[in-house]
């Protein structure tokens, strides 16, 4: 099978892996890589203009300022309240580029919300930024007392230049003034000159009003109907339209500024400069020179400045520098422990296939990291996570190939028959198993894009591209290495393929019996997993009643922020700090409600309810001070110096969408597993069974991980919060993903075996499928351990969730789905039903 298309698909496997490498290459690599090697500088990729020379990086990673805003459009009418939207948000993305924050991100979510990402800004900056409306100011040239416009030359330095017009009608303009169209301003040509040496300067734009008091034309005089018209068909302009007392400022205003300019500034920065042609009266006016999508973008501009919109900060969190680079540097070397744990494990079990997975998963690492790198995705901790588990994930699609070539081979097939039918087999269980989890990680989606999260919106932008890499990584380039050892001396030696490796007993089938054989049960060739099935069931519910009798202790769970509303910040003091002393400060600046937490890093974690002012910002002008600031004020007198490492608050209004939200998640991802499988096993008798079975085992988890939380949070103060959601409804897909691969392998040995008894196929199925379940597992616990040891202290309580999902996942899979078909179809409910309540039976014949 080493054809020329093998060849050339692994030559292309190969290039792409080796640009994969090059482009995700660390510029500084000796922060992720041990020291004692002079590790090569990596460059990025740099494309024409097209830049990626490192990560994104999240806040959390980062560190920075994100600020969730609700704007109050209330007074402005519904159809314009869309253009009012955009109009803010172009507001604000200015500012934010005048600032020259990198990597900002500003995104509409909702009607009226406006998400800010603003990494490596401190919250005093942002505030600063966005804390308050757009101001829109008509300017026209400063002139001196000679009537001369008033300039700055280059070097700094003020001239004069005449006011002399010259031309007529549509052609008059300042004789020693001209439009630079590329560098969008106005410059002043001095006498004697024939290039522009200086920048016009210009004043507020003035007129009398109707009280008899000077005012300046602003955009509250505008009314919100400014709208692109056409002249002639290719020719756009704005046309705007003031209310009485500013058609009145603006008639005195063109009227002595006939062939002049006269400048529209939004937040300081010249937006339009046209020249005035003629009188206007009547308070109508059209901007000229622009083109179609900029005079778009001034429509809205003016509409929302002549209309304020009053923000308010509904959630807002502060990450420091230093412990987001403290943050990746430890995710990072935990992911790469993670890894070569896992690699290590897959060369010891699969032998030569484990290396050919390994050689795979590099390639399928360094593609995603570039995909990751190119796009580019936010990286943040959650998705770092996600990152791990998805190289868990594609582990266990190669973990399914090679049991399935590994029973072939025991069949006595040769490798080349083994090899693809071990991929033909395989492939139904990694694409129902996979759809699956990209259904929740759609869910996801839509769950962190409801209420602003970036963070779980991350985790679910990286796992679905982590699958659908693993997917390609599994059917192509694991598919072609395998090829290229056909033929050669290591295709002979089928003992490196691990062919006789035993799993508990499941190789002592080497097919499924028949009708004719003898029960796997007393046969001896399979485990016994059906007939007992009713101690698994009173197994599961030993664990499962301790955490729903503490649910049902109020307060069922310690809900973070999120969920309740206020306010956390975790500080770190340069002296030494006692937690009684610091909870005594809280309640002496007023907040004997505030919990006070400390870390194994040395920081506090201060839990208290939503401050005053914290969510307040004025429509114009600065933001005034806020209770956070008295407090850190507080603080900073009585203990000293401090830094606050991290700060999230979070409204009453937020936390009660997030917990709505959550709970329609969690059940829209039990109707979209219980549909898909229900559609997946349709060719089967009954197919809702296995989407009923996989729902309840799933459910069975979720109260686990919900009972547990529980039980910490009474003993320990564990609280959960939004990414206790996103591990729950990962749990949720990881769960669906080891249930199909068995019901996978039900499906096909009943439709091999139809004279078999369901039970015995079911036994078969599990023992069959037992040594990938306990695999897939392993190495995916093995990487959340690592992380959990050595990443962040933010994730520990979501990779918490993680590690006991999965755990509880591979159970439920085996000894709790799978058990529910066969009790499903024995009929175990109505006899059990009978044995507790025979009088309520039916009697035998009727």
């Amino acid at each position: 099978m080493r054809n020329r298309a093998t060849l050339y698909t692994f030559a292309l496997i190969a290039i792409l892996t080796a640009i994969a490498v090059l482009i995700v290459w660390p510029s500084d690599p000796g922060r992720y890589l041990p020291g004692f090697f002079p590790w090569p500088k990596g460059h990025g990729l740099h494309v024409g203009g097209f830049d990626r020379e490192t990560m994104r990086l999240g806040l959390d990673l980062k560190g920075g300022t994100y600020v969730l805003l609700e704007a109050d459009t209330s007074q402005v009418p519904a159809d314009q309240r869309d253009d009012a939207m955009k109009g803010v948000k172009d507001i604000i993305e200015r500012r934010v580029n005048a600032w020259g924050v990198a990597e900002s991100e500003i995104q509409r979510e909702g009607a009226n919300r406006l998400a800010v990402q603003l990494p490596g800004i401190a919250r005093e900056e942002a505030r600063d930024l966005i804390g308050r409306t757009a101001e829109l100011e008509f300017k026209e040239p400063q002139r001196d007392d000679q009537g001369n416009f008033v300039c700055k030359s280059d070097a700094g330095e003020s001239f004069t230049v005449p006011s002399t017009v010259v031309g007529t009608g549509d052609k008059a303009g300042p004789s020693n003034l001209v439009w630079i169209a590329e560098e969008h301003r106005w410059r002043c040509v001095a006498t004697g000159q024939t290039v522009p040496t200086g920048d016009v300067q210009w004043v507020p734009a003035k007129g009398i009003g109707s009280d008899g008091k000077e005012k300046a034309l602003t955009g509250s005089f505008l009314k919100a109907n400014a709208r692109v018209e056409l002249m002639t068909a290719t020719e756009p302009v704005v046309a705007i339209e003031f209310n009485s007392e500013g058609g009145k400022l603006f008639d005195q205003i063109t009227g002595r500024l006939v062939s002049l300019p006269m400048a529209i500034f939004m937040d300081e920065e010249l937006i339009s400069a046209p020249t005035i042609r003629s009188h206007i009266t009547g308070g109508n006016a059209v901007i000229e020179g622009v083109a179609l999508e900029e005079g778009r973008t001034l429509a809205i501009q003016l509409n929302s400045g002549a209309l304020p919109v009053p923000l308010t900060v509904i959630q807002e969190s502060t990450v420091d520098a230093t412990l987001g680079d403290d943050s990746v540097r430890r995710s990072v070397q935990a992911g790469e422990i993670g890894i070569l744990a896992v690699i290590a494990f897959m060369l010891l079990y699969y032998r030569l296939p484990g290396v050919l997975a390994s050689m795979a998963l590099v390639t399928y690492t360094s593609i995603v990291l570039m995909i990751f790198k190119i796009i580019p995705v936010t990286l943040t901790l959650a998705g770092i996570a996600a990152f791990v588990l998805s190289v868990g994930m594609a582990v266990d699609a190669n973990i399914l190939i090679f049991e399935r070539m590994k029973e072939e081979l025991r069949a006595g097939r040769n490798l080349v028959v083994a090899l693809e039918a071990g991929f033909a087999r395989a492939w139904p269980s990694i694409r129902d198993s996979n759809i699956s989890t990209l259904i929740t990680c759609g869910i996801l989606w839509w769950f962190g894009d409801q209420f602003g999260a970036n963070l779980v919106k991350g985790f679910a932008l990286t796992l679905i591209i982590g699958v659908a890499v693993s997917m390609f990584s599994a059917i192509m380039v694991t598919r072609t290495f395998l090829r290229l050892l056909v033929g050669t001396r290591l295709a002979g030696r089928l003992g490196w393929f691990a062919a006789e490796a035993r799993v508990g007993a499941a190789a002592a089938a080497a097919h499924m019996p028949t009708s004719a054989s003898p029960s796997p049960a007393r046969h001896g060739g399979f485990l016994d997993f059906v007939h007992r099935r009713g101690w698994y069931y009173l197994l599961s519910l030993a664990i499962l009643v301790p955490g729903v009798v503490s649910l049902l202790i109020p307060p069922a769970l310690r809900p973070g922020i999120e969920f309740s509303a206020g306010t956390s910040m975790t500080v770190r003091f340069e002296q030494s700090v006692a937690a009684e002393d610091l909870r005594s400060a809280m309640a002496d600046i007023g907040h004997s409600e505030a919990r006070v937490q400390s870390t194994s890093e040395g920081d506090f974690i201060i839990r208290m309810g939503e401050l005053a002012g914290v969510a307040n910002v004025p429509p114009v002008g600065p933001s005034m001070p806020s209770e956070r600031e008295t407090i850190e004020t507080a603080l900073g007198d009585r203990f000293g110096a401090f830094t606050v490492r991290d700060f999230a608050s979070v409204s009453g209004v937020v936390s009660k969408e997030i917990g709505r939200n959550a709970a329609i998640a969690v059940i829209a991802a039990a109707v979209g597993i219980l549909l898909y499988i229900s559609w997946a096993f349709r060719h089967l008798p009954k197919p809702w069974r296995y989407g009923v079975a996989a729902v309840i085992a799933t459910m069975h988890d979720v109260v686990v991980l919900v009972g547990l939380f529980s039980i910490f949070g009474k003993l320990f103060n564990m609280e959960i919060n939004t990414m206790f959601i996103t591990g729950l409804l990962t749990v949720i897909g990881f769960s669906t993903h080891d249930t199909i691969v068995v019901f996978d392998r039900i499906r096909e040995n009943v439709g091999r075996n139809p004279g078999v008894s369901f039970p015995e196929i079911v036994n078969a199925s599990l023992t069959e499928t037992l040594a990938r379940s306990i695999n897939t597992s392993m190495t995916v616990v093995v990487t959340i351990v690592a992380l959990l040891l050595l990443g962040g202290v933010t994730i520990q309580g979501f990779l918490l969730v993680l590690l006991i999902g999965v755990i509880s996942g591979t159970y439920s899979s085996i000894f709790v789905a799978s058990q529910i078909l066969v009790s499903w179809e024995q009929g175990d409910v109505p006899r059990l039903f009978q044995r507790l309540f025979p009088r309520l039976a039916p009697a035998p014949g009727t």
